[in-house]
């Protein structure tokens, strides 16, 4: 048996893993169900539900967006009784203050992508790698062509997410820069976004030239 496949084959209750859906958002998962064909898990800041099979590919239960288990890893100690206690408390539906995370639950939020980064399952560095350039296009997207500080009619944080894949492909392409300028445009159009964001669209297109670019 495959070191992949054992992996996954020993997962049970109580374990968590780490998931990267199709459009790059990672998931922070606790397992509460195992079987020999399927795992239940949610993740830990929101508590969605997602559905797994034993290959590690599975969705998100409320809309169904794919969601691949890319790692196991065993969280150290520390860690882990951190993200017991965020799950508890999240899973009780808390009302602000009591919502507010800690500094140990900010820490583990910025630190565990690249924890479980760090220590994947065989055979699923590709998909981590599409889903970081994924995830750096939406930010300079949502920084520089939206402005950070809008305030009228500002981006929810999945504003592009439909759009990113074909941007990617587009950086693909040599001396893309005023093409990718166009297509932010169309994007922005499409989107009905106001009218700063066009102009804006030169000067991204020049930071994603340069993103795609320290990918090569």
């Amino acid at each position: 048996m495959s070191s992949r496949a054992w992996d996954l084959s020993s997962v049970t209750v109580g374990d968590f893993i780490f998931g990267l859906r199709e459009n790059g958002r990672p998931d922070f998962l606790f397992v509460y169900s195992a079987d020999d064909t399927t795992l239940l898990a949610r993740n830990i800041f929101n508590q969605a539900n997602f559905r797994f099979g034993r290959d590690g590919d599975g969705k998100r239960i409320e809309d169904d967006q794919a969601c691949t288990i890319v790692s196991t890893a065993e969280l150290p100690p520390e860690q882990r009784q951190v993200a017991i206690g965020l799950d508890r408390r999240m899973g009780s539906n808390p009302e602000y203050p009591d919502s507010r995370l800690t500094e140990d639950e900010i820490r583990l939020g910025l630190d565990h992508e690249d924890y479980f980064e760090a220590r994947l399952l065989p055979g699923k560095e590709e998909i981590v790698r599409r889903a970081q350039r994924l995830r750096a296009v939406s930010l300079i997207l949502l920084v520089e062509l939206e402005g950070i500080d809008e305030r009228e009619n500002p981006a929810s944080l999945s504003e592009y997410d439909d759009h990113i894949p074909a941007l990617i492909e587009l950086l693909g392409k040599p001396g893309s820069r005023e093409e990718v300028g166009q297509a932010l445009s169309e994007i922005a159009a499409l989107r009905g976004r106001p009218p700063r964001v066009f102009e804006r669209t030169s000067s991204v297109a020049e930071s994603l030239v340069r993103l795609a670019q320290s990918w090569t």
